[in-house]
């Protein structure tokens, strides 16, 4: 692990250089679309200077880079390479029967009271 600035700037500088040449940018081109001078781009991608915190910014919001790639190389370059948030059950996932009760709850606000109530108090008792 590199423990020194310049190292890290200079590895910063290298993932850059890699997104860059990914999206067939130029490097004035890529200065345009991060919002930031040529020169400002220049430094960072050869590892002079850090990327600011708008340079950050766009390089997330418009192209999706990982900040824990790009500054630390962990994980996938893109976000969405990273693991899916495993999905709770929705309605289409439930059986008939439940769909067709959240349904008429729905449609019935006294008889969601009613449920809820008999819900909650069943919730209260000791179990056998």
């Amino acid at each position: 692990m590199v423990k020194d600035s310049a190292g890290i700037t200079h590895h910063i500088g290298a993932r850059l250089r890699q997104i860059r040449k990914m999206l067939n940018h130029t490097r004035p081109d890529m200065a345009v679309e991060l919002g930031i001078n040529r020169s400002s781009y220049y430094k960072n991608e050869t590892g002079e200077t850090f990327p600011g915190t708008n340079t950050l910014y766009w390089l997330q919001k418009k192209y999706d880079i990982s900040m824990d790639w790009l500054i630390f190389n962990k994980g996938p370059m893109y976000y969405k390479e990273k693991a899916p948030v495993e999905k709770k059950p929705g309605l289409e996932e439930q059986s008939p029967e439940v769909r067709q009760l959240l349904e008429a709850m729905e449609q019935d606000p006294r008889l969601k009271h009613e449920i809820l109530a008999y819900f909650f108090k069943y919730q209260g008792k000791p179990k056998p």
